[in-house]
């Protein structure tokens, strides 16, 4: 065999390998922006699932939560699409598929509570409400919801984040009141007029919870006592018979 041929032989050999290698290489890197694909879809999807227990605890409606479903069901089928034999995806997309079904016809396991009882619970479903808000901007900013729907939703939300601080305050001095605290009942009374005093709401309503705020403070410092009732009555709102809800 002459030395041409076995320089040929090597050469094809070499490039053949140097195909394969690449072909390989190729496929190492399809796979690993497959797999990083995935992960993107399934963090999206744990992110807005976080998102949707705090509402499912203290937001009495439904259309929000149903919408932040719909996200979850679409990112775990993303998923799904990329890796249809991965069995845990499979799992959860059906999950999820369920929950969505079950928001749609508006049941939940768990009754809605108006309040948070700590500081820091109040401080952390703020914070995450916030970022709530967030998201639904990052949607509507990729044309995955419309104007009109993400609007409606921010307003919702800043609704909620102030009803929750209101009534937190509220419970928060009915807790004061059971412990004969008056003066630290009343500060948090005070406490919850000055949100409202500064939340942007119609003039009416503002005008409205903040006599009903100052007539209880001023019974509060008549009688010493904290009434449920007046609490109750104080910060009663129109929609509180949708969802189940717990009242202080």
């Amino acid at each position: 065999m002459s030395a041409s041929v076995i320089i040929s032989i090597i050469s094809a050999l070499i490039v053949a390998s140097i195909l394969v290698s690449g072909i390989s290489y190729s496929r190492q890197q399809a796979m690993a922006k497959r797999q990083k694909q995935i992960s993107k879809y399934r963090q999206q999807a744990d992110e807005v699932i976080s998102h949707t227990s705090l509402l499912l605890k203290v937001d009495p409606e439904f259309t929000l939560i149903t919408q932040l479903q719909s996200l979850i069901v679409s990112a775990l089928q993303s998923a799904h699409n990329l890796s249809l034999q991965d069995q845990t995806i499979i799992d959860n997309l059906h999950i999820q598929k369920l929950r969505l079904q079950e928001f749609k016809d508006e049941q939940r396991e768990n009754e809605v509570q108006d309040f948070l009882a700590t500081e820091s619970e109040l401080s952390q479903s703020q914070l995450q409400l916030s970022q709530i808000t967030k998201l639904i901007d990052i949607y509507r900013n990729r044309g995955e919801l419309s104007i009109e729907k993400s609007q409606t939703f921010s307003t919702h939300l800043k609704k909620l984040r102030l009803d929750l601080t209101v009534n937190s305050h509220l419970h928060q001095a009915q807790c004061c009141g059971d412990k004969n605290d008056i003066s630290m009942a009343q500060m948090h009374i005070k406490q919850a007029r000055e949100v409202i005093k500064s939340a942007s709401l119609e003039q009416d309503e503002k005008n409205k919870r903040i006599k009903n705020l100052t007539d209880l403070l001023n019974i509060v410092k008549k009688t010493n006592k904290v009434a449920i009732e007046e609490i109750k009555k104080t910060e009663e709102k129109p929609n509180n018979e949708e969802g189940k809800k717990i009242n202080y």
